[in-house]
């Protein structure tokens, strides 16, 4: 829709300014309507050859090279306009917003800035400007520009949502509270600024508010992790144990998963006395909270010390290796070692079989036959 409305702006500005004819205009018209930017800026820089110094027309053609993707281009004819007159805020909007597209934030914000020098209370600016906040310029940077926009339209709830984000993290929860109610007001059915709500009951541990915040959104359909997981946290910490159960193995059954939510899980089994459970989903917690790749990690550690000379050292790692994933090729590797440099023969036999215990994949086949040759000598 806003793109048919800047057509139809274009277009009545081309009759409004040019010497053209009917056909040219139909055909500009065309070649918007069906998003053909590189033909509308080559045929309108035929329809006014150079030299331009009408804004609207030098406009016009930025525009569709801008549209057309032609970025550096179309700066040239915005910058064009900004020459004979620094404050045109049709073009410094151009200009920033291709800044960004281009990904050169600071000279976008200095783009916003030069707007908001002549125009202070707009609205867009305050929102473009707190979209780009960089994690470096930190919350009270954030907050400056969002408390402006906030002030500004109070019933956006995109401003209103963020805003209260930046004031939920300085621990400003009471006016977080208002940011979202107020936005709330014109918008009772927003899911977003519901989700804000929850979030900022769920950090305040306002356990109740909680619950009642994240049912009424599951109840419009969204059953999102984070809600649901935020509803089965809320019920253990109001002692509706089978509630959170109920909340947070459905989630575990859709992947879900995490090491707080099977925890929560294992506390409340844990609190109804189902002690079985409750050790199987420790267990699950304790897996899901090591690294799968922690094995592989202490394993190459063992490998850097072997090759350093620094033998003893060298079997920690592996060992370490194996309480997180019984590998053949490490059991194998710690027979070596025992075998060949520390000369312990039943340790190194007792490491060979456990490796053909383990029943290495095929492309082992060369060290399961050295094993099972080892074993047969250690035997003896």
């Amino acid at each position: 829709m806003r793109i048919i409305v800047l057509i139809t702006i274009l277009l009545l500005s081309i009759k409004a300014t040019a010497q053209n004819t009917s056909s040219d205009n139909l055909l500009i018209l065309e070649l918007l309507q069906n998003q053909r930017y590189d033909e509308a800026s080559e045929t309108l820089k035929k329809m006014y050859p150079e030299p331009i110094s009408d804004k609207k027309i030098l406009s016009r053609i930025g525009y569709s090279l801008r549209m057309a993707g032609k970025l550096s281009e179309a700066e040239t004819y915005y910058l064009r306009i900004l020459e004979q007159d620094p404050a045109e805020i049709s073009s410094l909007f151009s200009m920033a917003g291709i800044s960004q597209r281009k990904g050169n934030f600071i000279k976008a914000k200095e783009y916003y800035k030069q707007i908001l020098a002549s125009d202070s209370t707009n609205f867009s600016v305050y929102k473009q400007l707190s979209d780009m906040i960089e994690s470096s310029e930190g919350l009270v940077y954030a907050s400056v520009y969002l408390q402006k926009a906030n002030s500004l339209n109070s019933s956006d709830g995109d401003i209103a949502y963020s805003y209260s984000k930046v004031l939920k993290d300085m621990k400003q929860f009471e006016s977080a509270s208002k940011v979202l109610d107020e936005a709330i007001k014109a918008d009772s059915t927003n899911l977003i600024l519901l989700r804000g709500k929850a979030e900022l009951a769920y950090a305040m541990k306002n356990w109740n508010g909680v619950i009642d915040i994240c049912s009424v959104i599951i109840r419009d359909g969204d059953r999102s992790p984070n809600i649901l997981k935020m509803l089965g946290e809320a019920f253990y910490s109001v002692g509706k144990y089978q509630q959170a159960i109920d909340i947070l193995e459905g989630m575990e059954g859709n992947d879900m998963k995490t090491e707080s939510t099977l925890y929560f899980i294992a506390m409340s089994y844990k609190a109804l006395k189902n002690y079985n459970k409750s050790v199987d989903y420790l267990n699950k917690t304790i897996k899901e909270s090591i690294s799968p790749n922690i094995a592989g990690y202490y394993a190459q550690v063992g490998d850097v010390l072997e090759k350093s000379q620094l033998t003893r050292q060298s079997l920690e790692a592996y060992q370490k290796s194996l309480f997180f994933d019984n590998k053949a090729l490490t059991l194998y590797t710690i027979a070596i070692i025992y075998d060949q440099k520390l000369k312990q023969p039943k340790t190194a036999l007792s490491f060979y079989k456990r490796y053909i215990n383990s029943k290495p994949p095929a492309e082992q086949k060369a060290y399961v036959e050295y094993s099972n040759y080892r074993i047969s000598q250690l035997n003896k």
